[in-house]
């Protein structure tokens, strides 16, 4: 009996020793509606002079704003459009988004909060589980154990800490309550209580709600991976199987050696900026980094752990003494307390095989996160963008779409451990709508979606993995908005087949790049070695 009672308390301790007390580091939380975009505000890729945007779609009727031209099928850059943007009618498809919005706002309410608190108590009696029974294996290390440490850690992030954080339940309680924006995680004592991880909460806060989410797939969007990845993908020397080695290494770290890092020198580049606007003279940046190189404008590379200790190596402690102050709380009370308490009330054995399992756990909790995060946004039929957009504009709801990709949906067991993120799509049209906002609204997105032919992508995660491995290897590339679906020559080639096949030779192009030659000339089979589809996005 005195063990069980010590289990229960050291389960209770290890679950409030997870949400660590924060760093004195701190950073502002931006609203929605103080959105700037830097002066970018406003701006649409549909409403520029007609030799910027001729031919990023070719709206229909009502659709198309002052002082653009109606296109054909090309793009200036070479390229011609798919069947679904020649006449597409944006303003009509908005229009019925725009109602869907409208109907699942009105029906958010305190359903949605009791959903919220049933899978925060769900992820709570998992992690105690897991805590209790950690310092307990047959093995080296208790696989039971770890899993329930893991998946805990992952959807309190994914879903707890994520949504609330993006004001998902702020139309449902009133600003002063624990699951508002204003509150929730923010400052030392609410972190410690509602959400502690690698990633300083107002860091994070800046990085994803306010850069990611509104300007997805820009050039300047922190989590693109295939400028994120453009060393690894342009790297002629390394064999293809060693760059998908150095992607796994990132799978099992990339919470603490990217997200970390790179969040908070987001949060500073946001806090110079604010500085520079007012006259105000900025403290230091821990991060210069040098800008990314490619096709990606004035973006800046992403900071990783390298960027700690690289400049550490010149004299330079500023990164490591910022990034101690992010890591070490939750590193204190992960690998730190919680053996510590093990240690004391069951002695070494138990303690070591405890700090085992939590070891374990946090390498499972990466490679969990990646594979429902990273996907989101990447593979080859997936868009980019070189151009901003205007924030709730229609534009801006369709690169929600074509930007983004759902996964398995429609269960609770389901998305909860997807954490979450399965709604993607819906998630980055409305950022701030609950998780149960999402499961309600999806079929009827797709719905629409499918009604209009845009493109709805909705795959298996694991499939989804694998295309995002290929982008970021590099032997696949996404589609870039403004230049276009197929390059030029391919699209001309198969203007040569019959017109009634046209369509579906520019759908084959996208897996078989040879083929429209193949048809134009009466062939049917490969008459050399197959060429390679990542060309499809890098035209």
């Amino acid at each position: 009996m005195p063990k069980l009672v010590a289990v229960t308390l050291l389960s209770a301790a290890g679950s409030a020793a997870a949400f660590s007390v924060a760093p004195s580091l701190s950073g502002p939380r931006i609203a929605p509606s103080a959105l700037s975009r830097s002066g970018l505000q406003g701006v649409s890729t549909l409403n520029r002079p007609a030799t910027a945007a001729r031919f990023l779609t070719n709206v229909r009727g009502t659709a198309a704003m002052p002082g653009d031209a109606m296109v054909s099928g090309d793009s200036e850059t070479g390229g011609k459009l798919a069947p679904w943007r020649q006449n597409f009618d944006l303003e009509a498809w908005g229009k019925e988004i725009r109602a869907i919005e409208k109907e699942t706002r009105e029906d958010m309410g305190q359903k949605d909060l009791d959903h919220l608190q049933k899978m925060r108590n769900y992820t709570l009696a998992i992690y105690a589980l897991g805590l209790a029974t950690a310092g307990w294996a047959k093995l080296p290390w208790n696989p039971i154990s770890a899993i329930l440490l893991s998946v805990s850690i992952c959807v309190r992030w994914t879903m707890i800490g994520h949504h609330t954080c993006h004001g998902g339940y702020n139309g449902v309680v009133g600003g002063e309550h624990r699951f508002h924006r204003s509150k929730f995680a923010k400052g030392p004592v609410r972190r410690f209580i509602d959400w502690c991880d690698w990633m300083l909460p107002e860091a994070w806060d800046v990085e994803h709600n306010f850069k990611h989410h509104y300007e997805l797939g820009e050039s300047s969007d922190p989590d693109l991976l295939e400028r994120n990845a453009h060393t690894i993908r342009e790297n002629k020397i390394v064999p293809t199987a060693f760059k998908y080695f150095e992607m796994f290494m990132l799978m099992i770290m990339w919470k603490w050696f990217y997200y970390a890092p790179n969040t908070v020198k987001e949060m500073y580049e946001r806090q110079e900026m604010l500085a520079k606007q007012k006259g105000k003279t900025f403290k230091r940046q821990p991060f210069e980094m040098p800008q990314a190189p490619g096709d990606y404008g004035m973006a800046t590379k992403a900071a990783t752990m390298k960027s700690v200790f690289a400049p550490m190596l010149k004299g330079n402690f500023y990164p490591f003494k910022v990034m101690f102050g992010v890591l070490a709380p939750y590193f204190t009370a992960h690998f730190v307390i919680t053996p510590l308490i093990f240690y004391a009330l069951f002695g070494k054995v138990v303690a070591m095989c405890a700090l085992t399992n939590l070891f374990a756990a946090e390498i499972l909790t990466n490679i969990h996160s990646f594979i429902i995060v990273v996907p989101n946004h990447a593979g080859e039929d997936v868009y980019r963008f070189k151009t901003p957009v205007k924030i709730k504009s229609d534009e801006f709801y369709l690169r929600a779409v074509i930007g983004s990709v759902n996964f398995r949906t429609g269960s609770n067991f389901n998305d909860y451990f997807h954490g979450w993120l399965n709604y993607q799509i819906e998630h980055h049209m409305w950022p701030d709508m609950s998780m149960l906002a999402y499961q309600r609204c999806a079929p009827k997105v797709k719905a629409v979606c499918e009604k209009y032919g845009v493109p709805y992508v909705q795959e298996n995660v694991f499939v989804r993995l694998w295309k995002t491995l290929q982008i970021g290897v590099g032997t696949k590339s996404m589609k870039v908005w403004e230049n276009g679906d197929w390059p030029l020559g391919v699209a001309d080639e198969a203007s040569t087949v019959q017109a009634a096949s046209k369509v579906q030779c520019m759908e084959a192009w996208a897996l078989d790049p040879d083929y429209v030659c193949r048809r134009a000339q009466g062939r049917t089979a490969p008459s050399g070695p197959r060429v390679g589809s990542g060309a499809v996005a890098s035209t």
